[in-house]
């Protein structure tokens, strides 16, 4: 017997999806998930370094300029063109001087990790798509 899939939505902490009598909330599940987030070594780790950060406007005029020239960097490469020789020895030289500043190499680290466990949980939830996409 096939059980049909119907999305019940009044609100959006309303929203339910009814499968075969059982009721889960995705929802719900997003908000655990982002709570759970929170509590990991990585989040803490960076929102003390932000904390830091926040009251020096050196390093957080540094960090919002490597993370700029980091943008334009991978936007580059996105639309197909290679970035020179010269734009990635800019980049990896700011972010070498980046690390001399202990409140910025703190939050640089923590962002990398807590980027890696988001790309984690982004393809995770992307293989569940992968079953129903057609291409």
């Amino acid at each position: 017997m096939i059980e049909t899939a119907r999305h019940v939505r009044n609100t959006h902490s309303d929203a339910h999806l009814v499968l075969g009598g059982s009721h889960l909330n995705p929802y719900d599940t997003a908000h655990q998930l982002a709570r759970t987030i929170r509590d990991v070594e990585a989040f803490h780790s960076m929102k003390t370094a932000k904390e830091r950060i926040q009251d020096d406007e050196n390093a957080k005029r540094m960090l919002n300029d490597f993370h700029m020239k980091q943008l334009q960097f991978e936007q580059k490469r996105l639309l197909g063109q290679e970035p020179t020789e010269e734009e990635q020895e800019a980049l990896q030289k700011l972010y070498e001087i980046l690390q001399l500043h202990s409140d910025v190499r703190d939050y640089l680290l923590a962002e990398y990790q807590l980027g890696i466990l988001m790309q984690d949980v982004h393809k995770i939830l992307g293989d569940v798509l992968e079953e129903v996409s057609i291409i």
